[in-house]
């Protein structure tokens, strides 16, 4: 390559190293802080306020003749009668008496529980709500098997954090290749980095 090909080279892993981690800072920050308590749980026993689940809610649905016969799609209308339709579950098995849902919630999750005999829908959720309990929430998102927007949204954010991730070890690599009086240093640096990462693996194999 001539100067001016390497030149583009650098400035484009310059740039691309720049502006996709300056973009991906928040969701950076909350991968970074949720792994940090997970990883150290027993530091935040203190900030650990055990959640339980509190009525916020009761009213009445009554299944008409055009109400579904697929559990899934009960779900459906029973969370958009109630204004929260977005990524949810179903409890255990179904039965004629009873149908519980599990909506997910960042800010404290919900349990939807709903018996047709009476008509009866009662919407809990987890009390109370900590700045813990919300990053941790956030850390296991997952957007794709939910058809809602802000979910899929989220979920491809993430493949960019991942994606972008692979992009910064690559650009790192090649600035640190680029400047002749930090290869000694970096090379250090990256091999001993390696060789810990290998020996943990084995290590954790075994």
């Amino acid at each position: 390559m001539n100067n001016q090909q390497w030149t583009l080279w650098d400035r484009l892993m310059r740039v691309s190293h720049l502006y996709t981690g300056l973009f991906l800072v928040p969701w950076m920050m909350i991968y970074a802080i949720s792994a940090f308590c997970l990883n150290h749980y027993t530091w935040f026993d203190a900030l650990k306020l055990t959640p339980k689940w509190t009525t916020v809610r009761e009213a009445r649905y009554t299944a008409d003749a055009a109400f579904p016969q697929a559990p899934e799609e009960q779900a459906v209308v029973l969370l958009r009668h109630l204004d929260l339709d977005g990524p949810h579950t179903i409890m255990g098995t179904p039965t004629p008496k009873q149908l519980s849902l599990w909506r997910s919630c960042a800010a404290g999750n919900y349990r939807i529980t709903w018996q047709p005999q009476n008509s009866r829908l009662l919407v809990e959720q987890q009390h109370p709500a900590s700045f813990y309990s919300f990053v941790n929430n956030l850390h296991f998102i997952r957007g794709y098997p939910h058809p809602y927007l802000a979910t899929r949204v989220w979920a491809v954010v993430v493949d960019i954090t991942a994606i972008s991730t692979i992009l910064w070890v690559i650009s790192g690599i090649w600035l640190w290749a680029r400047k002749p009086r930090e290869r000694r240093l970096g090379g250090l640096c990256l091999a001993s980095g390696c060789l810990l990462f290998v020996v943990l693996a084995v290590l954790l194999c075994r």
